[in-house]
């Protein structure tokens, strides 16, 4: 089930550094506690914190990201950003939460009105693989930024050694609802098809790596200028696994 909390329009601004933010929302993705001490999205700092963390995390990577310099790009004291999380992990491992429902809201608002499961499958992963826009119902979060941040840094909220403590959370739920989700779609087209949710996690994943070869090392893959060819395979390998299990009857 989504985690979806409706907010009634506010036009309250403030700005911070020469960044407004526009208290315009009309959703927010609910999060597992885990993810931070003091919900961010309750409060004027709080917006300003997981928006200027992103635009850093976005310019100097993760490694060379902390919550000095975010409190200095802010305007803040650094134990004010404390308050709300605890450590630089735990603020990735939020930011990775909230993209993942962010999708998961994406994905079941905006396949609904094609007609067959494999037309919804499609255009998921299309959604999936293709490069954001902001999405000016949050305006507090620059989604094409973040998901530049969860190709590159997302996976070190999973690969790490608490990763068993952290899952009996529910931090990873977003992540887990949406691979279900789109799992259930692919056992609609091949009820016999084995591997579902890893074709889905196997299309993600590579999808993020591929976008990071080719803005990086393009020789480690099959460069288009819009990365198109990137879709394309992935659309390929959706296409292709499903139709070679309903021949030979795994």
């Amino acid at each position: 089930m989504l985690n979806i909390i409706s907010f009634q329009n506010n036009s309250n601004t403030f700005a911070n550094n020469s960044i407004t933010i526009k208290m315009i929302i009309q959703f927010k993705i609910a999060q597992p506690t885990c993810t931070y001490l003091k919900d961010p999205q309750e409060t004027k700092l709080g917006f300003s914190i997981i928006q200027h963390s992103i635009l850093l995390i976005h310019e100097i990577g993760f490694e060379r990201f902390t919550f000095k310099k975010l409190s200095e790009s802010i305007g803040c004291t650094e134990a004010s950003v404390y308050r709300y999380f605890q450590s630089k992990q735990q603020l990735l491992l939020f930011l990775f939460s909230w993209y993942w429902g962010w999708m998961n809201y994406r994905v079941q608002h905006e396949i609904t009105s094609s007609k067959t499961s494999f037309e919804r499958l499609e255009k998921a992963i299309s959604l999936l693989i293709e490069r954001s826009l902001d999405d000016q119902r949050t305006p507090f979060i620059d989604e094409a930024k973040l998901q530049e941040i969860i190709e590159q840094e997302g996976v070190k909220s999973l690969l790490t050694k608490e990763v068993d403590s952290i899952n009996q959370t529910g931090a990873f739920e977003n992540y887990k609802q949406l691979v279900g989700y789109l799992a259930e779609l692919i056992h609609q087209i091949n009820p016999n098809y084995p591997y579902p949710n890893m074709l889905i996690t196997t299309i993600i994943e590579g999808a993020h790596l591929q976008h990071f070869f080719a803005d990086h090392l393009p020789r480690l893959t099959n460069r288009s200028k819009n990365h198109e060819s990137i879709g394309s395979f992935y659309l390929h390998l959706l296409t292709s696994s499903l139709q070679t299990n309903e021949k030979t009857g795994y």
